[in-house]
């Protein structure tokens, strides 16, 4: 073999290990993202769980009894975990339900589900 040969090859080889190499930065990239969309959905699945399981177990027919508003100064069971679930970076308004909150930004209509019904007990 020639130099010239061997150099062209390496220089081939070296080519084609730059375009490897990014193609590989690339797909480790797009891994990290879904893995990242993955837990996000994981999250959100166990929060609409609960939320199923209590609105069931709200739907059964219990003793007749003042509406759980608060008691003691202390939120409803629906209205702390609808607390829970925004804290946590979910919408919780009719319009975004379940959504994730981008940036923790505030949400009118979340806020006003979560605040504005104290005024109006």
């Amino acid at each position: 073999m020639e130099t010239r040969d061997i150099v062209t090859r390496l220089n081939t080889l070296s080519e084609q290990l730059g375009q490897m190499q990014t193609e590989l930065e690339t797909i480790i990239d797009e891994w990290g993202k879904e893995l990242i969309k993955n837990q996000d959905l994981q999250m959100e699945n166990h929060y609409l769980r609960e939320r199923v399981n209590q609105l069931l177990a709200n739907d059964q027919p219990e003793e007749k009894e003042a509406a759980p508003e608060e008691k003691d100064g202390q939120r409803s069971p629906a209205l702390q975990n609808l607390l829970n679930i925004y804290e946590d970076g979910f919408h919780i308004c009719n319009i975004s339900y379940g959504q994730r909150r981008e940036n923790a930004e505030q949400c009118m209509f979340c806020l006003d589900i979560l605040y504005g019904m104290e005024g109006k007990r």
